[in-house]
């Protein structure tokens, strides 16, 4: 007959929450939170795993290696996904036939090496999610309000939303978001809603090139095609504008035909295309032309670009194709 340490590592294997359930103390804590939470939290885990195609894990032997941390060398288990190679790093607090506690490990060393491992996936327990986390009233008053604000937008999760509906929200809880200096990562909601502000404070920043790339789209259709100083003077013209969307990257969205798609996913929202359709366009062309033209007027050496890698300023004329026209004394 299997132990309850085995049929608890069994679980894990079978990525079986409901047997796990059973098996796991109700009166212990694990990673400080109690069973309940910890539960939903391996649950969260599984279904990554599950979406990435894996049935089952592979369990691999090992310990904490990180050399900073009071377990380091507490055992555990990595437990690999057999298909995604994805893994979930625990360490067992365990007796010869029972658990006593189980934790997530950042830095897990398996004792046999493991020929494929890809990403870790974390089992991220917060401060006020920990069994013997005691809010204060300030505290309390602010985790309601982030909840708050954070269900006013995800109720249209559902939907697609425009403009309308998300840059209204940002003024509305900016004095709710300004105060956090840093991200809040330690506490549940809190982080829930800085990362959606975050996120969605991005896509108003975005917009804000809104005009300027539709102009450049514009003018770029009365550019000569083969006169190459047509096009070098609209690229250093625009050259701000292509910066301030360097990072304008979603997988749902069709940079050369916007249109394609109704919307592109942010935080499990759909944003609509339709608001950013000019700027996804002047960025395809932009991008089609500029790192073509910024390699082929560089005035710098390999070993000058190596040399200034950690230097901002520098890196920044490496960067720019006007800064590399002008040095080469074109005119236009």
């Amino acid at each position: 007959m299997k132990s309850k340490k085995e049929l608890i590592i069994k679980s894990f294997q079978n990525m079986d929450i409901n047997l796990l359930d059973v098996l796991l103390e109700d009166d212990r804590t694990y990673q400080d939170a109690t069973k309940e939470v910890f539960i939903e939290k391996l649950n969260e885990a599984f279904s990554m795993l599950k979406s990435c195609g894996d049935t089952f894990l592979l369990p691999y032997v090992g310990y904490c290696n990180a050399e900073e941390c009071d377990n380091k060398g507490c055992k555990g288990y990595s437990f690999v996904g057999n298909h995604s190679k994805n893994h979930i790093d625990l360490i067992f607090d365990e007796t010869d036939d029972n658990v006593n506690d189980i934790y997530h490990c950042n830095e897990f060393e398996t004792n046999e090496a493991i020929a494929e491992k890809e990403n870790l996936i974390y089992i991220d327990i917060k401060e006020d999610e920990k069994a013997d986390f005691e809010p204060s009233l300030d505290f309390l008053i602010k985790n309601q309000q982030c909840k708050f604000a954070y269900e006013e937008l995800t109720q249209y999760q559902d939907n697609i939303i425009a403009k309308e509906v998300y840059l209204p929200w940002l003024d509305e809880f900016d004095s709710l978001f300004k105060p956090f200096e840093l991200p809040p990562l330690r506490y549940f909601e809190f982080n829930k809603f800085h990362s959606l502000y975050s996120s969605i404070d991005v896509l108003h920043i975005f917009l804000k090139s809104s005009s300027s790339a539709k102009k450049a789209i514009f003018e770029y259709q009365n550019i000569v095609k083969d006169k190459e100083a047509d096009l070098l003077s609209w690229l250093m013209k625009y050259e701000k504008t292509g910066d301030n969307l360097t990072l304008f990257l979603y997988e749902d969205i069709d940079l050369e035909f916007p249109e394609k798609s109704d919307y592109f996913i942010v935080e499990d929202l759909k944003i609509s295309s339709s608001d950013f359709y000019h700027i996804a366009k002047f960025k395809f062309l932009f991008d089609k032309h500029y790192w073509e033209m910024l390699e082929k007027y560089n005035t710098f050496s390999e070993e000058e670009i190596t040399q200034y890698s950690n230097d901002d300023e520098m890196s920044n004329k490496i960067c720019s194709l006007t800064y590399h026209v002008n040095k080469r004394g074109f005119e236009f």
